[in-house]
Formats: structure tokens, sequence, C-alpha cells
């Protein structure tokens, strides 16, 4: 096809109209405050796991360097993509780790896969029921995939094991929010303007949530 008898062009979001790239703007407690703990532990998190590389950790990883040399992984259940979750488990402050009663496990994911095993939340430093703050856990998630931002969740929970497997993956405490966002590619404004100009309408596929595809389209302009 060329663009004298097209009226539509369909096309991808991530790595066409943006970048591609994965980059954090913030990691946020539940009041929407930048918070060193949550970063901290996400970073263990993103440090410890062996499974495959990729650009959330990678955005992490880049974000700060806070000191974790304290802290020793003693097992991990890797992201899959029924679970959306990734788990570590680690201690703190010791060369005996496993002698140790008291054991961290850490979890980022998907907002959503994350709150389903979590029954309390840490909010201005006490922990609360989960039910107490959902509302103002989603709020938060509307108002920054409103924004174009992809959100992803962390939590945490003290055990008495050395050995860590997905059913661990329950009654833990939500800690804050992992905040990334993809730039917009260098003079796609100009380019959906042309094609604007040139009676092409503009549509975007894309397997993000409808608020931030909303979100960039607004940022490129009227798509026809």
């Amino acid at each position: 096809e060329n663009f004298w008898s097209m009226n539509i062009l369909c096309t991808d979001k991530t790595g066409t109209l943006t970048e591609g790239t994965v980059r954090m703007h913030s990691v946020l407690d539940l009041e929407g405050k930048e918070s060193e703990e949550v970063f901290l532990l996400a970073y263990v998190n993103s440090s410890f796991e062996t499974g495959f590389s990729n650009p959330i950790d990678q955005a992490i990883l880049s974000y700060g360097k806070p000191n974790i040399s304290g802290f020793q992984k003693l097992d991990e259940v890797p992201y899959d993509f029924n679970r959306k979750r990734l788990s570590i488990l680690a201690t703190f402050g010791s060369e005996n780790a496993k002698q140790i009663a008291e054991h961290i496990i850490v979890t980022k994911g998907a907002l959503k896969n994350v709150l389903e095993v979590c029954t309390s939340a840490m909010l201005a430093g006490e922990v609360v029921e989960i039910s107490v703050v959902g509302d103002q856990i989603q709020d938060r998630f509307l108002e920054l995939s409103s924004q174009g931002f992809r959100v992803l969740g962390l939590a945490k929970k003290i055990v008495q094991t050395d050995v860590l497997q997905a059913r661990d993956e329950k009654d833990m405490t939500f800690l804050g929010f992992l905040v990334f966002f993809d730039p917009l590619r260098e003079g796609i404004v100009d380019t959906v303007h042309d094609l604007s100009r040139l009676g092409i309408s503009l549509k975007i596929i894309t397997g993000d949530n409808r608020m931030v595809a909303a979100s960039i389209s607004k940022q490129v302009g009227p798509m026809g």
C-alpha cells in the first residue's frame, strides 16, 4: 500500500511512537512520596533475580545505587506470565544467613497481581489492613496511568524459612509503587501531524492499559 490509497494507519505504541526503552520515573510510598526504603528493596529484588534480562530490572538498577552489601540472597521464584510477579528471599546483616530465624521476601510485579497476595499495607510507617487503603492505591494507580506511566507494585513479608516457593506469596505487606515511562520518539509529533494533514487517521494497537495509550495519544497530538 502507498499513502495515497490509505485513510487509516494502525500502529503499535512501544518502539514505534515511543523509543521502546523503559526508564524509572519515581519510587513512591502509599502517600505518593519518594521512598528510599521502597527503592532499596526494589533494588535488592532486581539485583538478585537470575531470570531473563529485562528492561524493568535494568531501569531499576540504573535509577540509583543504594548499598545492599548487607543483603544475602537465599532463594528465588522467577517471574512468569501467570503470576506476573518476581520474588526474592533474602536476609540482612549476617554471614550465617541460614541460621537466622527471620528472612524477608521481596515481591515486585504487575500492581493487580502484587495486591492479590497482600493482606496489609504500609501507610505512614504503620501497618494497616489492605482494605483500609484499597481505594487510595487504586486512585494513585489511575492518576499515574492517566499521565502515561507504567506502574508496578512492591510488597514484602517476614518469614522463618530459607527456601522460597510460589505458595509463600501470600499475607504480604504492600509497600508502594514503581513508576516507569517510555519517552516519545524524536520527531514523532511532526510525523503524526503530517499523516493527519494527508487525511490519514492513526490508530494505536497496544497491550498497555487504555489510560497509558490515551496519554500517549494526547502527547503526539490529533491523529485524524
